[in-house]
């Protein structure tokens, strides 16, 4: 069993998962944390937005914030990917913010893949990860990354609710 089945609450044999191109590195999505993906708008701009944020995208009624992931662990304002840009909402799984979404930008659209609790999945562990990684994995020869989301939830907190 691997280490990403440890934080389930209850015992499961498969997690489905998004793996999302955020630029530089892959993060491993569990689709329970995607509330949908949207195709490219351009974000309106917002004072005293965090740089990393790329401003503010219409989803169902709601004003949300869109965050550049790979700007967001290293403090570096909000790149544009073009044309190939998806945006993933992503649900907000804890209290403390005004932010019951909010959006990643991703590179190209997201590929499904399977995880299994006995599937040829390693670890690197949580040592020495950049901001907002919880843990690093191998699987199928890729290199993906499983996000902190908790850790991302205190990015939101820096984030005006309106803009």
């Amino acid at each position: 069993m691997s280490l990403f089945f440890l934080d389930q609450q209850e015992p499961i044999e498969q997690i489905d998962c998004l793996a999302v191109n955020i630029g530089q590195s892959q993060l491993l999505l569990p689709m329970p944390a995607v509330a949908e993906i949207v195709h490219n708008q351009p974000p309106r701009q917002g004072d005293k937005l965090p740089q990393w944020v790329a401003g503010w995208i219409e989803w169902r009624h709601l004003n949300i914030p869109i965050i550049d992931f790979s700007a967001m662990q290293r403090d570096e304002p909000a790149k544009d990917f073009g044309s190939s840009t998806r945006i993933l909402v992503l649900n907000s799984f804890r209290e403390g913010h005004s932010h019951k979404y909010y959006a990643i930008m991703s590179k190209g659209f997201p590929h499904t893949l399977s995880v299994e609790a006995d599937g040829d999945l390693s670890t690197g562990g949580a040592a020495g990860l950049d901001a907002c990684i919880k843990i690093d994995l191998t699987m199928e020869g890729r290199n993906l990354f499983l996000p902190d989301f908790q850790e991302i939830e205190t990015y939101l907190a820096k984030i005006p609710l309106y803009f």
